[in-house]
């Protein structure tokens, strides 16, 4: 028996119960795109593909504890792979916000409640004013990102 196959079947034994708990939508999608270190642009590029995927499938509420696993685990893997092959210069809070208004198509008007009023989002798209720690937590909550994307 190759030290291989010895390990399986020892490792079969010690983790017959966690394997158990997770869902079988987990093992089809390893099946479909192992979990493994993202090494090259093609591999990048795919995952990328199945993180959309997931997260629009995980937006029409049907998506399970296995997908959900699956999903974490993957935007793990591309984290590190991006912050290996793509440094990136540092984006401020107005910067931030610019971006996640033009995604959503949002004016400056509809973040009023969260900063304070249209002319202080002016300001603080102008670059005129910071973002303080209470308009970080209040946009925070609005695009349900962390409030470190602000600061």
């Amino acid at each position: 028996m190759s030290i291989s196959k010895e390990l399986m079947e020892t490792l079969k034994e010690e983790v017959k119960s966690a394997s158990n708990q997770v869902e079988e939508s987990y093992h089809k999608l390893v099946a479909l795109f192992p979990l493994q270190s993202i090494v090259t642009k093609d591999q990048h590029a795919i995952a990328l593909k199945v993180i959309e995927r997931l997260i629009s499938f995980a937006n029409n509420g049907t998506q399970d504890g296995g997908t959900k696993v699956y999903l974490n685990t993957l935007v793990i893997l591309v984290g590190e792979y991006e912050r290996e092959n793509y440094k990136s210069n540092p984006v401020s809070g107005r910067e931030m916000l610019a971006y996640l208004m033009s995604l959503q198509g949002l004016t400056q008007k509809d973040l009023a409640k969260e900063v304070g009023g249209q002319p202080i989002v002016s300001k603080i798209l102008k670059g005129e004013c910071d973002l303080n720690i209470r308009q970080i937590k209040a946009l925070a909550k609005r695009f349900k990102v962390s409030p470190e994307v602000f600061i």
